[in-house]
């Protein structure tokens, strides 16, 4: 199958890439930019998605593919960020109205479970209300509604539901990869309160392996991608200290916050039905795998 892959000089994007490339895909990467990291054979496009012609562009420059992930995405907070609205909600437009040219099997789209704004009920299904709680989580729910709008007349449309990506690859400055540079540097891992939120980090290698059912079984909607166990930040902290064998210590730091009971305990119960989906990278799989790269400079 030939699949375009956007984002793919990003975190979720590249692992899609490489997955499906290693899988034995034809794939074409496209992003703004473009990466070391995946196979010197995988063709990369640089193309903006939120640029006017980018439909135009794209049929000149790329053949025809049978399969959309869209990954790519403005990451800005702020309100009136104009990349937001070109990126995420033009850009994907775009992308579908390319989709319905060249006729593709599967779009696939790549949202967050942050969507819910602040979780309501346990656990967190894909029924649970949506309330976005910045203009970033709102132009993904846009994105989701819009490919839920393309798929009834075209393609099959899915929408992933991602926790919280880490492992590989993982370039933001987030408290997974804080705790794991201080860690690797025996310096004191900081716990804000009593670290008692918790979050569902899922290795992107999952992500990526979900990405492929998702083309494999063609299933329609929307579908919580994680790891199905919620870890809080102190646990989290710890695990980080324990399985790179660190001499940092664990300390916890201030009153604890508003978010203190947070639990983001995501029910995996859909994608498991649809898609045979089953973590297979453990939370100490993902700190390794990161701290080998920031050891090797990559």
């Amino acid at each position: 199958m030939r699949v375009l892959v956007t984002g793919a000089s990003g975190h979720i994007g590249g692992a899609a890439a490489l997955a499906l490339s290693n899988s034995g895909h034809d794939v074409v990467g496209l992003s703004r930019g473009t990466s070391d990291s995946l196979p010197p054979a995988l063709q990369q496009v640089q193309l903006d998605i939120g640029e006017g012609d980018f439909v135009e562009s794209a049929t000149q420059t790329i053949a025809r593919c049978d399969a959309v992930v869209h990954a790519a995405a403005a990451l800005e907070p702020g309100l009136y960020s104009e990349a937001l609205s070109r990126t995420n909600c033009w850009g994907t437009q775009q992308l579908l109205r390319l989709a319905h040219e060249w006729e593709v099997h599967d779009f696939v789209y790549i949202s967050g479970v942050a969507v819910i704004g602040l979780p309501q009920a346990h656990p967190i299904t894909e029924e649970h209300p949506t309330r976005p709680e910045s203009a970033y989580t709102a132009s993904k729910l846009f994105g989701e509604h819009l490919v839920s709008l393309y798929a009834k007349e075209h393609a099959c449309g899915t929408s992933l539901r991602v926790t919280s990506p880490v492992g590989p690859g993982l370039r933001a400055k987030r408290i997974f990869s804080t705790f794991i540079d201080r860690a690797l540097r025996g310096d004191a891992l900081a716990v804000a309160g009593k670290g008692g939120r918790r979050q569902d980090y899922v290795d992107v290698r999952d992500v990526a392996s979900a990405l492929k059912r998702c083309l494999e079984r063609h299933v329609p909607g929307v579908l919580n991608i994680g790891s199905g166990v919620p870890v809080s930040n102190l646990e989290l902290a710890e695990a980080v200290v324990s399985t790179l064998q660190s001499d940092s210590t664990v300390c916890c730091e201030g009153e604890p916050g508003p978010d203190e009971q947070l639990c983001w305990d995501v029910s995996l119960q859909k994608a498991r039905e649809a898609l045979g989906y089953e973590p297979e990278h453990s939370l100490e799989d993902s700190v390794r795998a990161l701290a080998a790269e920031m050891q090797a400079g990559t």
